[in-house]
């Protein structure tokens, strides 16, 4: 029931209070973004829906499409696609052009990760429980829709495969079956935690990614990733302003895991879920003892 609402100017104004942990320079590019119209804003008849960043153009800085609406997801997607532009133009800058473009494994890094600095400013700055909740439900939903369900996605696409590659024969009715068995374990449906109709076991049927081999677990990982990297900068650590930076102005220089791993984040080990879930039960933690005090 809580309405966030916020003006185009106050969300920039957010948004660069959120990112100071960054440093000067990435703050002064972001206003640049802000300032020279790098942001195509506000909804307009005939303007495609959603948002995204172009880099691409790789002697031209990145380009948002956006459509703003003032709502508090308008404000978290705009850093969203910030973390896309700066991702770009940080590996445009500092590398050749055949080294610019970054792997799909981390694109989705530097976007979460910006998600991550502004929920971080937000809890720290509002005091009201109503509002806390609503944006720790909010952070909450994101992650169990980015790591637990694309990872979901994830395992019945390699069964697929598995069955494909065994000479199993892929019709719509065991594929029904298998994503049906898959939904069921991942929500606890034969305990008794979450009931899963029939009705969804047909969801994959429409969910596009799947026609892309193995591109959604990389949401998971990118998302994992982001959160080791974004506990460290928030802590303070040392070195990992800096390191995180170096990431963003490696474009496709080197092989993405490795590239993570320079930045202070290991892939190959249990580190970045181990964070993500450390994160997750402080979440819950907060959103229970909110509730706790309304008893």
């Amino acid at each position: 029931g809580v309405d966030l609402s916020y003006t185009y100017e106050q969300a920039r104004d957010l948004i660069l209070d959120a990112f100071k942990p960054l440093g000067p320079d990435y703050a002064n590019v972001v206003r640049r973004a802000f300032e020279d119209r790098w942001i195509d804003v506000y909804p307009t008849p005939g303007k495609r829906m959603g948002a995204y960043s172009n880099g691409s153009a790789y002697d031209v800085h990145p380009y948002i499409l956006l459509n703003y609406n003032g709502q508090y997801d308008d404000v978290s997607t705009l850093a969203h696609e910030l973390g896309h532009t700066m991702h770009s133009f940080y590996s445009n800058k500092n590398q050749p052009y055949p080294t610019a473009d970054y792997s799909t494994f981390v694109a989705e890094v530097a976007s979460t990760f910006n998600e991550a600095l502004l929920i971080d400013k937000m809890l720290t700055e509002i005091k009201d429980d109503d509002v806390r909740l609503s944006l720790l439900m909010n952070y909450l939903d994101g992650l169990k829709g980015t790591v637990f369900r694309q990872t979901q996605f994830a395992e019945f696409e390699l069964r697929i495969h598995q069955k494909a590659e065994a000479g199993e024969p892929l019709t719509g009715d065991s594929l029904t079956q298998l994503y049906g068995d898959i939904l069921r374990h991942y929500y606890g449906h034969d305990k008794g935690i979450c009931h899963i109709d029939d009705l969804y076991a047909v969801e994959w049927a429409y969910i596009p990614h799947f026609y892309y081999n193995f591109y959604v677990y990389q949401y998971s990982t990118s998302f994992t990733a982001s959160t080791a990297l974004s506990e460290k900068v928030l802590a303070r650590t040392p070195g990992a302003v800096e390191k995180y930076l170096k990431f963003l102005s490696a474009g496709g220089s080197d092989y993405p895991i490795d590239l993570l791993k320079a930045a202070g984040v290991d892939m190959t080990g249990p580190e970045p879920f181990d964070k993500t879930m450390a994160v997750m039960n402080r979440t819950m933690d907060q959103i229970e003892a909110i509730l706790a005090r309304r008893k």
